[in-house]
């Protein structure tokens, strides 16, 4: 997930006592009646499962909101973010493409799509993407952010670091911006910057490893093993907590080296 340089069936049955004059035969309940589940209960619902993790399931409701209803393009929408989450990304652009195929003019779907094709190395078609969905949403910070990725990654740190600016500005305490800045200020040779932009990062979310694990290597770098010692084991236990065993595995490398003599 492109995110870092790098979610009521309503039985209404009203039962009726049937009162019969005597003699009589013995009256029968009648069935409760049900209502079928619309769309859009449907679509909510598999949102609150997706909330929950359950992307399956989200995936499920998602499926039956669309037979019951083909032309529901924020089916397709939530249904290729559930494929997308849960790691199916060539599920999740056929959804996309059927969503902008319903409503073209979706910046939120131009965005998915962008983030799924630069997940899978197509780095100029996420920026044509994301490009779109900020002409429709100028305001669009996230958009702004994953763009400033794909910059990155082809090499373009001056484009990078003007949509992180520009992310920034929309959303002043958007920490995987800052975090994001950062990096590429780093890239770019400019330690000081990289230095305020992780610390600004931690400061919003304290419980970015990567961030602790990026500015400890960065204090290495400027001559301040202390300083890299104690963010590096803070990224350590917060890797673990978070069950990433490789980038915990990495940090407690980095570790080592620096706590050789």
């Amino acid at each position: 997930m492109m995110h870092s340089i790098q979610k009521a069936i309503a039985m209404l049955g009203v039962l009726t006592l049937a009162i019969a004059p005597v003699p009589a035969v013995q009256a029968q309940t009648p069935q409760p009646t049900t209502t079928q589940t619309t769309p859009g209960e449907l679509l909510n619902r598999g949102q609150e499962k997706a909330r929950q993790g359950n992307y399956q399931g989200a995936i499920a409701d998602y499926t039956l909101a669309i037979q019951r209803q083909p032309q529901y393009p924020d089916a397709y929408l939530s249904r290729g973010q559930a494929h997308h989450d849960s790691g199916n990304v060539s599920r999740a652009l056929a959804d996309f493409e059927q969503a902008l195929r319903l409503d073209p003019s979706n910046p939120k779907a131009f965005y998915s799509r962008g983030e799924a094709r630069g997940d899978v190395g197509d780095f100029d078609g996420a920026i044509a993407d994301l490009s779109r969905a900020i002409q429709l949403n100028p305001q669009y910070a996230e958009a702004y952010n994953n763009r400033a990725i794909a910059y990155a990654i082809q090499g373009n740190i001056p484009k990078s670091l003007a949509d992180l600016d520009q992310a920034i500005q929309i959303n002043p305490n958007y920490a995987d911006a800052y975090y994001n800045r950062g990096k590429a200020h780093g890239v770019a040779g400019d330690a000081q910057s990289a230095l305020r932009d992780y610390n600004q990062a931690i400061r919003l979310n304290p419980n970015m490893a990567e961030a602790y694990g990026n500015r400890g290597i960065l204090s290495y770098q400027l001559g301040n093993p202390k300083a890299a010692l104690e963010d590096l084991q803070q990224a350590a236990q917060l890797f673990k907590q978070q069950g990433d065993r490789d980038a915990y595995q990495q940090t407690l490398d980095l570790i080592q080296q620096v706590q050789q003599p």
